[in-house]
Parts: structure tokens; sequence; C-alpha cells
């Protein structure tokens, strides 16, 4: 049977020679660990001749041989024993993760020791944005929620900074994911709740801080006990739904009626306008009024009465059935713009600009609430 191959290096000592070797020179001597057709190497800051070294000598590692005048046995020790604890660490972080690469093994030999830590050396705020940006890039979370979570994430950053808080950096103003703590986030909590004075402004702020948490909680940077003390630093279980949740608002059947009396008795052509997208939306299932404004004649199966959308804020594909009131509004709605049903848009308006999206949400939204809300005291959902 063969020897089972390692999944890691081990180091040894190589000394740096050109082609042309002269033996009255001496040549630097270094680390040396070869890793995936990759060389990872430091000076040790020593210098010998060739004659003095045993390329073979200490299990193939390398020795300065017996020769020379220089203190053989102290160097030799002091080198194998550099090599060892670096091999050491590369075996440890192995055993972790079940890799290896060639900055690993180099920050090892800078004496760079983050690698070993259980967060990697991550930097909270730095791994709290990743996360925030990923879960955007997957469409788990809109623009708004996003831009906001960058906001906080930022004020606790400027916390960190002001109070010198953390745990390394030129002021103690950073702190690696596994050095999150409850006292500190009691600490910024405390000084939120004193700034702003109000529990939803304050949990709003902690969301992203906890949520970074629970995610470093599920890569195993932080313990499930930590992590759950944090996650009852909320001020108040009911402050943690978001905006959208809180200002839910449901149809009751009589004022659907009294909605449809009063769009039949309504004059002036955009309001009515305005009303027919409102009922499209109750009709829609909710449909959100980013997703009424982007909603193109393409989404539409009129064959199986049914829209087929990218969702704005989800960036989930919905399925939505039409009921056949929905149907008689979309006949109404043909031929006025060759993209986008509601005319909410420009035909070449660029769907991939997010920030332009919520800005004609906004606009839009405020303009055909204030329109049909004298009617209903009602509102589109909106996000």
């Amino acid at each position: 049977m063969g020897r089972i191959a390692r999944n890691y290096p081990k180091g040894k000592l190589k000394l740096r020679t050109p082609k042309v070797v002269q033996r009255d020179k001496k040549y630097p001597l270094y680390i040396e660990y070869n890793w995936q057709a990759d060389s990872v190497r430091k000076s040790t800051g020593i210098s010998i001749f060739i004659k003095d070294w045993n390329e073979k000598g200490y299990g193939r590692v390398g020795e300065i041989r017996p020769t020379t005048s220089m203190d053989y046995k102290y160097y030799n020790s002091s080198l194998h024993k550099r090599i060892e604890d670096i091999d050491a660490k590369i075996h440890k972080y192995c055993e972790a993760h079940q890799h290896i690469t060639s900055d690993i093994i180099r920050s090892f030999l800078e004496d760079n020791d983050e690698a070993l830590r259980p967060d990697g050396g991550k930097d909270f705020i730095t791994f709290a944005k990743e996360m925030v940006e990923k879960r955007y890039d997957k469409g788990k979370i809109g623009v708004s929620t996003w831009k906001n979570a960058i906001s906080y994430l930022n004020k606790f950053q400027e916390y960190m900074l002001m109070e010198h808080k953390g745990t390394h950096g030129p002021h103690n103003e950073l702190i690696y994911v596994a050095d999150i703590s409850e006292d500190l986030l009691l600490d910024f909590r405390k000084y939120r709740l004193l700034a702003k004075k109000k529990a939803t402004t304050v949990n709003k702020t902690l969301c992203p801080i906890l949520k970074a948490c629970e995610y470093a909680c599920q890569l195993g940077y932080i313990s499930h006990k930590l992590n759950a003390t944090l996650q009852d630093l909320y001020l108040n279980e009911e402050d943690k739904l978001d905006e959208e949740e809180r200002n839910i608002k449901y149809l009751r059947e009589k004022q659907l009626q009294q909605l449809s009396e009063k769009y039949e008795t309504i004059i002036q052509p955009r309001r009515k306008e305005f009303l027919e997208m409102w009922l499209f939306s109750f009709h829609a299932c909710g449909l959100r009024m980013v997703d009424m404004m982007t909603l193109r004649w393409k989404d539409i199966d009129f064959t199986n009465k049914e829209i087929r959308k990218v969702q704005v804020k989800t960036r989930n594909r919905n399925t939505i059935p039409l009921t056949e009131p929905a149907m008689r509004i979309l006949q109404k709605w043909k031929g006025r713009n060759k993209v986008f049903v509601f005319d909410l848009l420009s035909e070449n308006f660029d769907l991939n600009d997010s920030e332009a999206i919520y800005r004609r949400r906004n606009s839009w939204n405020n303009t055909i609430n204030t329109a049909s809300v004298s009617y209903t005291h009602l509102t589109l959902p909106t996000t």
C-alpha cells in the first residue's frame, strides 16, 4: 500500500542559488512551502556558503552543516522549530476547513494567525455589510431595506470609532466577528436610545447587526447561546415588524362594494384610471405598487388568465391568477403603452435602474393614493 497523501504541505529550508554558483559567495536561506504549483517562501535572514548546506538533512527539511564557523546548532534548532510551528498551524487550519490556500500559508509565514480564529479574522462591520449585499443581490431584500441596513451599520461603525469599543485597530475601533458581545451591543443600544428615545428606531438600527450575529452563529463563528442572548436585545417584540407589516389595512366586503359603486360615478378620467389600478391591485392578490408600475404586457397570459412576473422587491417569479374583474380592467388599458400595462413608465424605461424605479414608485404611489383615499381611506400596497 502506498502512503496516504496529505491534503496540506509541509515546510522545508531552501537555499536560493543561481544556475551558476560561486563557492566563495553566500546565498540566502528561505523557508519554503510548495502547494498546488505555487511556491510560498520567506527569507530567514541567514546567508551561508554552498559547502555549509545539507539539503537532505533533518528528514529532507534541510539543515546547516557543522562545518560552518557559525553556531549551526542554534540556527538549525530555531529554523526547524519555526517550520514545525507553521506546519502545526497549517495542519490545524486544514482540520477545521478541509482545505488550504497559498494565501493562508503566506499569512502564517508572516505571523498572521487570524486565519486560525473561528471567524477567520473577519471584521464584524465588513462581514455584516457583505451579508446585506448578498441578500440584496439574491433578491431577498429590496433597495430601501438594503440602503437602511448599510446606513445603520455605518452608525454602529461610527459608535465603535468614537467610543473605542473594539478589540483591535489603531484606536480599538474594529472588532472581529467572534468577539461581538452582549455588553457591547447593550452599550450601543443605550447610546442609540439616548439619541433617539424611540424603541422602534433603535430596533431598526439593531436589526442588521443582529441578523449578522444570527448568520455568524450559523457559520459557527459565535455560539448558539450567545446568539440567543443577542437576539433578545430588541427593546420590544412588536417593534421588530417592518413598516410595511405595521401599516397593513384590510378591506371589508362592504368597503369593496362601496368602492365599486363609487367607481361608476367618477367623472374625472385620470382619477377613474387611478381607481382602476387600485381595484386591479386588489383583484391581483394585492399586487404591490412597484409591481403594478413595472407590469408589462408580456407578463400577462391572457389564455390562462394569469400574471407571470418577477417581483421587484423579492426577485421571486410568481404566478398570480386573474379574476374576471381584473381581466376587464386589462382590456380597458390595451393600446395605451406598448410595453407597460398601466402607462406609468415610458416604453423605453430601464428596469435595471433600481434607483429610478423606486423614485417613480414613490411619486406614483402618493398620486394614486391621494386620488383614491377620499373614497376608500385605504392605500395600495407599497414596497
